[in-house]
């Protein structure tokens, strides 16, 4: 397994040129094309709100819109570039944004997104944004911390693992990445310490199917209050020099929508280090 094809957000944000290099650097590795998707919060006058405007008011406003398009493409080109990707593409795609972004990301082996950054204007478009690719695309999504912690990148990764579907799903997809780590941790999450003895049982399974792929886990047990599991992953990151996290994204329903779970919104908003999520 490999990626063959990788979908990275662009945008107008200061943070963008780091999330580039880290998808460029990937795309690099893996052989991979690299597809630019520029989407940014819908700045189109209506036709009724462009009809009471002065014509070098809308004309200043296309100007704008086009000017920022342009830069964010120069931008991309020489990211990718300069990391000596083979192929790339550069789209930006007409119609409501957020919808767009979860159809370009249905079609990738890998989208790379950026975590929000409350310094941005535009904040809370890129939380929405994240959350709906994450949750409805049906992909894997690397998550890009607007300050990253760390120079290194999916050399020492950590897989988040309760046994569930989600977490079972963010370990196939990110193996391309533990293949080639140098050091990967499976850090097992207990509610319970009476959960432990079948939870080593399913530990040594997914250790032995690991071990299959040519990789050696480390495997660290752990017993944490689920209102204190993304606090407790955040503090091992830290204590194990991890540069990226392998997790589920966790849902549940409210009110007829379906929202993050409390663990996945703790980590979009306090990572520290890239996370790979699948949902």
């Amino acid at each position: 397994m490999t990626y063959g094809h990788i979908v990275v957000h662009v945008d107008d944000s200061q943070r963008c040129a780091e999330r580039l290099g880290v998808a460029a650097k990937l795309a690099c590795a893996f052989h991979a094309e690299l597809v630019g998707m520029y989407i940014v919060p819908s700045r189109e006058l209506s036709p009724s709100v462009a009809a009471l405007l002065p014509a070098d008011v809308v004309a200043r406003r296309l100007e704008e819109t086009g000017a920022a398009q342009a830069k964010a493409e120069t931008l991309f080109r020489q990211v990718a570039g300069a990391a000596e990707v083979a192929a790339i593409e550069w789209r930006a795609p007409a119609g409501a944004p957020i919808d767009q972004a979860v159809a370009n990301a249905r079609c990738t082996d890998l989208v790379v997104l950026g975590q929000r950054d409350r310094a941005d204007d535009d904040f809370a478009f890129v939380e929405e944004l994240t959350q709906s690719v994450v949750l409805f695309a049906g992909r894997p999504a690397l998550i890009v911390p607007y300050a990253m912690a760390s120079t290194s990148f999916a050399e020492r990764i950590l897989v988040a693992w309760d046994g569930g579907r989600e977490a079972s799903r963010a370990l196939g997809d990110a193996l391309p990445l533990l293949e080639s780590a140098r050091q990967v941790t499976v850090m097992s999450i207990h509610a319970s310490s009476g959960a432990r003895v079948a939870d080593h049982v399913a530990t040594a399974r997914l250790a032995a199917y690991l071990r299959s792929h040519g990789i050696e886990p480390q495997l660290d047990h752990s017993t944490v209050d689920d209102t204190g599991t993304g606090e407790w992953l955040l503090s091992r990151t830290a204590d194990l020099s991890i540069d990226l996290i392998v997790m589920g994204a966790y849902a549940h329903t409210r009110l007829r929508e379906l929202v993050l779970g409390g663990v996945t919104r703790t980590m979009l908003g306090a990572m520290t280090v890239p996370v790979l999520m699948a949902h």
